[in-house]
């Protein structure tokens, strides 16, 4: 599997969504809740040779570890590691700078902080704007990543997956969160299994994340071609 997760639960879960690689000796987070902080700094961390966190929107179950994570890194490395967080957009990246810098308090040079139109790495291929909370209209992104070779697409959080589909093809990753109660601002399982099914049968991976009811959603997918996000084992 392309990416591990430190957690695939939703927002009232006990460890909430959050995935992460590792290429060329860097390490990528996609998501930086708290409980991503406190496996992070459990990791063999400092070994590589460079830290980002990709954010796909500000809301607290996402990006409320952000903060901590960047001031762990700095004071706890010898050599004074930078993170680098990217933003998927401009007007993120302002919402970041003010999250980080008003209010975590932290200073401009325990981290950098970037916009994914300005990221050049093979593993980055570009963010996906999507629709999800009506409160962050504009500001909501999943990404397309290039891991290993392989064709990943990743929605964060969504409503749809109408962004997503032209991007896959047989041998893609699909990680797509996957909630048991219906609302507007998430993919409901029951509605969009039929279009996984599909995507299963035409040669694409769908793992799914973002989880509301695990128990309930193992049950859904039984027997289907779909599984779970992998979860990290402390294996790195």
């Amino acid at each position: 599997m392309p990416l591990k997760f430190f957690g695939r639960g939703s927002a009232f879960a006990d460890a909430h969504n959050s995935a992460f690689f590792i290429e060329n000796n860097e390490l990528v987070i996609i998501d930086c809740p708290a409980s991503t902080f406190q496996k992070v700094k459990r990791m063999e961390w400092e070994k590589f040779d460079n830290i980002f966190i990709l954010i796909t929107h500000t809301h607290g179950d996402h990006a409320g570890g952000v903060g901590m994570m960047l001031q762990f890194v700095w004071f706890a490395s010898l050599m004074k590691k930078r993170v680098t967080v990217v933003a998927p957009s401009d007007e993120v990246r302002e919402d970041l700078t003010i999250l980080l810098n008003r209010i975590e308090g932290c200073e401009p040079e325990w981290y950098d902080i970037t916009t994914a139109d300005c990221l050049q790495k093979s593993w980055f291929v570009k963010s996906v704007p999507t629709t999800h909370s009506s409160t962050l209209a504009g500001k909501c992104f999943g990404y397309r990543l290039k891991i290993n070779g392989r064709n990943v697409v990743y929605t964060g959080d969504t409503a749809t997956l109408c962004p997503f589909l032209p991007l896959l093809s047989e041998g893609s990753f699909l990680y797509a969160e996957a909630a048991t109660f219906r609302s507007d601002v998430h993919l409901y399982l029951e509605d969009v299994l039929p279009t996984f099914e599909k995507l299963t049968a035409d040669g694409v991976r769908v793992c799914l994340m973002h989880l509301d009811r695990e128990d309930v959603v193992k049950k859904v997918i039984a027997g289907k071609n779909i599984t779970l996000a992998p979860l990290y084992e402390n294996d790195i």
